[in-house]
């Protein structure tokens, strides 16, 4: 049974036993798959991540890109076992990488690199945000409008609080936010999108399934 299928047995049993309207069940069933991806992918991640001693650097790089993608969009793969197998690498390496560069980096070095992402980031977003996404197309020039402005306040509010934490916490928190920040901003340009589609054709012979929900943050 494929998660769509779960999502769907769940929907129509609740349905049954709430008594709820027919027309009501597609809803129910989509906010339901939604609801167990990400209880599968925090699960693997938050396992993985205990057994590699990186919960910390990786749950902080979990926040910093999710929330950005929710705002920023951008490319994803056509299947949820490939977009889970995807995002799972791309934090546990955000959580090593900023883990052992950590250590080695100094402060100036890394409020000068955090000055650069969030440059960069922002050049990107005024550039290409919002990233398409499946289910979903962005027409409307005051809502492309409002996304960029609400992903450049969410750059703002990510820069001033990995300041801090460089300064006053641990810094592999800082490193390891910075690249899942990188992260998401690559996965909205076009180069982004022609890396993922050629990622998700190489995880297509492991993974058959259906499309990744449109709203999964880290897919």
């Amino acid at each position: 049974m494929n998660l769509n299928q779960l999502a769907a047995g769940t929907a129509n049993y609740l349905s049954k036993e709430l008594s709820l309207d027919i027309r009501k069940i597609d809803t129910l069933r989509f906010g339901l798959e939604i609801l167990f991806a990400a209880l599968i992918k925090g699960i693997t991640l938050i396992s993985l991540a205990h057994f590699l001693g990186i919960i910390p650097e990786v749950t902080f790089a979990m926040a910093c890109g999710a929330i950005y993608r929710l705002l920023s969009g951008g490319a994803h793969c056509n299947g949820y076992w490939r977009c889970l197998t995807l995002g799972v690498l791309m934090y546990l390496g955000a959580g090593e990488l900023g883990l052992y560069l950590g250590r080695y980096l100094s402060t100036d070095f890394l409020v000068n690199s955090l000055l650069s992402g969030y440059l960069l980031s922002s050049l990107c977003v005024i550039a290409w945000v919002p990233g398409e996404v499946p289910y979903k197309e962005f027409i409307n020039v005051s809502e492309r409008i409002m996304f960029k402005i609400l992903s450049l306040a969410y750059l703002s509010l990510w820069l001033g609080a990995s300041i801090i934490i460089v300064h006053y916490a641990n810094t592999s928190l800082a490193l390891a936010g910075l690249i899942a920040v990188l992260n998401q901003t690559i996965s909205f340009s076009p180069p982004g999108y022609k890396t993922i589609h050629q990622l998700d054709i190489l995880l297509a012979g492991l993974f058959k399934e259906r499309r990744c929900p449109a709203n999964d943050a880290d897919c």
